[in-house]
């Protein structure tokens, strides 16, 4: 619905559901001075990506003016502590500090880092799925568990300790822009910030004392040559920890309620999950769980007429520029087909987020192994999804209910989708449970005629294409066939049939079989293909 007046953000509703506010902030207000937060707020795109982009006005190190914006004059004194611990933190810091930190981080994040960690990803994630029961709440039994349990086997510590992280994530993040709920207040805050550098100085000391591969230990490692003190390497292993748990957990629960909100997307995903990329990117574009970040600038700034002062707090509205129509087309929409991905959920500039592609890491795998595994999953009609209301910065749900029924539950049939199948179609293809099988496929064109007659390569490209088209409606690619089996009338065309077959299954050989008939269907044919998939669970 669309505000006809300026939002009430100190209303638990307006952060449950604030897109109203921002778009008319975005169009009426562009720099908009909110008294609650005493800070002024940015929502157009072109104005919170520059801003994000200039450190040098728009500094990063502006721990004390949050704290301050949110507790009165006589309590500043008792968060102390927390100000000095939190502003040791790289996303707190300008300049070479942010570079050093930046640097000291820099090997777990790299590109083939992070692909290292897919096989484990897997793991956790299957070991979790496993463990779901029939009407599971998957942020508390998936989505809280899937970066907790990634982060335990980053910093080599048991998975048991990890779970404990977003409790003091949460008291610390929800603190810091203004919580609507007195069980994350100043008091909160400081104790969790207490509890989880403790932790980690002892964590330190051990690995101190016993090195491994694990992240700690590479932190030590390079912290110490670049000077660090223990401090400064508890600092950047307590960031890994704020930075990496509530948002990305409530990220994979935006993705999955905005799935299960419009199923035709869901469909789509099903039976191509090739798109699951470019669905997590949508997602993370119309609800970025790190709805804003915040600065302070260091000289008078003017903007739409009006002057921000030197000193003043500034919040970037990411979640209201990723909306602007002046930037995105039809904005409001979730769009798993758009190709404009310039979204700023990850931040832009020097402090863009260098957890960026283990989330989308996390994310593709944790997305593709739930609708392998349960691809009926939905909404339970009596326990709607609800969001939180407890903070504008980080959005999330409190719960989502859903209902799951195992791949193996059912029979799935299905035939391929070219249009002149309408009337039953040429592949057939059953899964029942994690087998699927297609039936024998000769290649029709689009009209149901013969395609490319008297060449076997195309032929054989062509059946292969249309078996991955009817797999790809059961959530399955070619990447999980295992096996195919392929009839020729004359086995002397089989360097043409294995050049086609190994081009389509270039990084993903199945196991194959050519057997020689006396005929096909029709002399037109002159190669048949059947192929088994395993979903792998």
């Amino acid at each position: 619905m669309e505000l006809q007046s300026l939002p009430d953000f100190a209303d638990p509703e307006t952060i449950g559901e604030p897109y109203a506010a921002f778009a008319y902030l975005r169009h009426h207000h562009p720099l908009f001075w909110s008294q609650h937060y005493k800070a002024w707020l940015l929502t157009r795109f072109d104005d919170v990506s520059a801003a994000q982009a200039d450190a040098r006005r728009y500094s990063s190190n502006r721990m004390r003016e949050l704290v301050n914006a949110q507790v009165p004059p006589h309590q500043r004194a008792a968060l102390e502590p927390f100000i000095d611990k939190a502003s040791r933190w790289m996303y707190a810091q300008d300049g070479k500090a942010h570079e050093a930190g930046r640097k000291v981080l820099g090997k777990a994040f790299t590109p083939r880092a992070i692909e290292a960690l897919a096989d484990d990803i897997e793991q956790i994630v299957d070991d979790l799925l496993a463990q779901l029961g029939p009407q599971p709440e998957l942020m508390t039994e998936l989505f809280n568990k899937i970066p907790a349990l990634i982060l335990a086997h980053m910093f080599g510590i048991p998975a048991q300790e990890a779970l404990k992280v977003r409790r003091w994530t949460d008291a610390i993040i929800v603190f810091m822009v203004g919580s609507t709920d007195p069980a994350f207040g100043p008091r909160e805050a400081l104790q969790a910030m207490e509890e989880m550098y403790e932790y980690f100085s002892r964590l330190v000391d051990e690995r101190r004392q016993s090195p491994g591969a694990d992240l700690v230990s590479q932190v030590i490692a390079a912290g110490e040559q670049a000077g660090m003190t223990q401090d400064d390497f508890v600092a950047q292993l307590a960031f890994i920890l704020v930075a990496a748990t509530t948002t990305s957990a409530d990220q994979l629960g935006i993705i999955l309620f905005y799935l299960l909100t419009h199923p035709q997307a869901l469909a789509e995903l099903k039976a191509n999950p090739g798109l699951i990329p470019n669905a997590i990117e949508e997602a993370l574009r119309i609800c970025p769980a790190g709805q804003l970040s915040h600065r302070v600038v260091t000289e008078d700034v003017t903007l739409h007429g009006q002057t921000l002062h030197k000193g003043d707090l500034v919040y970037l509205v990411r979640a209201a520029a990723n909306r602007d129509p002046r930037h995105f087309n039809d904005p409001d929409r979730f769009d798993i087909h758009r190709q404009q991905h310039d979204h700023l959920a990850f931040g832009r500039g020097p402090h863009f987020c260098m957890g960026t592609l283990l989330f989308k890491l996390e994310a593709r795998i944790a997305f593709t192994r739930l609708l392998q595994r349960f691809p009926d999953v939905r909404l339970i009609d009596e326990q709607q999804p609800a969001w939180r209301t407890n903070s504008l910065q980080f959005r999330g749900l409190s719960h989502i209910h859903v209902a799951l029924q195992p791949a193996g539950a059912t029979i799935t049939r299905c035939f391929s989708a070219a249009p002149w199948e309408k009337n039953g179609g040429y592949c057939r293809a059953l899964r029942a449970g994690n087998l699927i099988v297609t039936s024998g496929t000769v290649a029709f064109d689009e009209q149901g005629n013969p395609y490319a007659p008297g060449d076997v390569y195309r032929q054989t490209r062509r059946c292969l294409e249309i078996i991955e088209t009817a797999l790809k409606q059961l959530g399955v690619d070619r990447t999980l066939v295992v096996a195919t089996r392929m009839y020729t009338t004359d086995v002397a065309w089989w360097p043409q049939i294995a050049k086609a077959h190994q081009e389509f299954f270039s990084h993903c050989p199945p196991t194959t079989m050519l057997l020689g008939v006396n005929q096909l269907i029709a002399p037109a044919y002159l190669i048949e293909i059947e192929a088994q998939a395993w979903t792998g669970q």
